[in-house]
């Protein structure tokens, strides 16, 4: 399969649409490369869509995120436990003995080990953004997204949505969808 046989819409708007089944999972699941730029990051949104990251790892893909500096102190500590792992395991030989990431579907039951397990298995890669803003307030805050499949075709997307279950299941947030 690719994007090509998946129904995508031109746009989503989550009061109508389940941006979770209706374009998360199904796209990641098709996924080689996936790039995302957020103001906001959290693990709780890998755990919500990891069904359609287990596709993207079985494709050998890669994750790449650029956030802004506010993360949560779990997440922070999950993020640097994956590139000490990450670091370990090079210095060791020892990539192979790393398992595909657990599936998680049970409320966001351990989503930080997720997490520094696709970082620790070179899947995933986070950068943080500083800006360079006068004020105290001035953050990244970006909101764009890119999907790449075996096939090179792209789906690219822009709108409200950070990368949290808030912003994918509770709040009102809308997304623009551009297909090559």
């Amino acid at each position: 399969m690719s994007f090509k046989d998946l129904d995508i819409k031109d746009e989503y708007r989550s009061l109508k649409d389940d941006l979770l089944h209706k374009f998360y999972i199904p796209v990641l699941d098709e996924s080689v490369v996936y790039k995302r730029a957020v103001g906001f990051f959290s693990s709780t949104s890998f755990a919500h869509f990891s069904k359609g990251i287990s596709g993207l790892v079985r494709n050998n893909g890669k994750i790449k995120l650029i956030v802004s500096p506010f993360l949560s102190e779990e997440d922070i500590t999950a993020i640097e436990k994956g590139y000490n792992d990450r670091a370990a395991i090079i210095n060791n030989a020892m990539l192979k003995r790393f398992n595909e990431p657990i599936d998680i579907d049970e409320h966001c039951k351990n989503r930080l080990n997720y997490i520094a397990n696709l970082i620790a298995q070179d899947i995933l890669d986070i950068k943080i953004a500083v800006t360079k803003g006068t004020g105290s307030y001035s953050m990244y805050h970006e909101k764009i997204g890119i999907f790449v499949d075996s096939a090179g075709n792209s789906i690219a997307f822009s709108g409200s949505m950070n990368e949290s279950y808030n912003s994918i299941a509770c709040n009102y947030e809308s997304i623009d969808v551009f297909c090559d």
